[in-house]
């Protein structure tokens, strides 16, 4: 019989919570969200998924990166959550913009 371990779903949630305020606190971040999804913590941009950190260990994690085919690639960055904050707003800060576009297709009036 399997056990779960006593508080691993409070503590995701608490790193969850402590990875997207990291994030926030780097810049225009408001609409990326930090979700503790089965031992992982994935970063969701306008809830699109972007990366995610998997534990490795004594407050370490790895960082994968999310591809169009929906799958994931892993990346060589390992550390801790507040460096892979930084890590993530500088190395893929383009995928964690919002894309708020215009109601016109062209941007035309006519």
């Amino acid at each position: 019989m399997k056990t779960k371990r006593p508080g691993r779903s409070a503590q995701a949630s608490g790193e969850a919570e402590q990875l997207a305020a990291a994030i926030h606190a780097l810049g225009n971040y408001g609409h990326v969200t930090v979700e503790a999804q089965r031992g992982l913590l994935c970063v969701l941009a306008d809830e699109e998924p972007v990366a995610r950190l998997t534990p490795l260990g004594r407050e370490q994690y790895g960082l994968s990166f999310h591809q169009h085919t929906g799958r994931w690639e892993p990346t060589p960055f390992t550390g801790d959550l507040a460096h892979l904050a930084g890590v993530l707003v500088t190395e893929f800060g383009a995928y964690l913009e919002s894309y708020d576009f215009p109601s016109t297709k062209n941007g035309s009036d006519h």
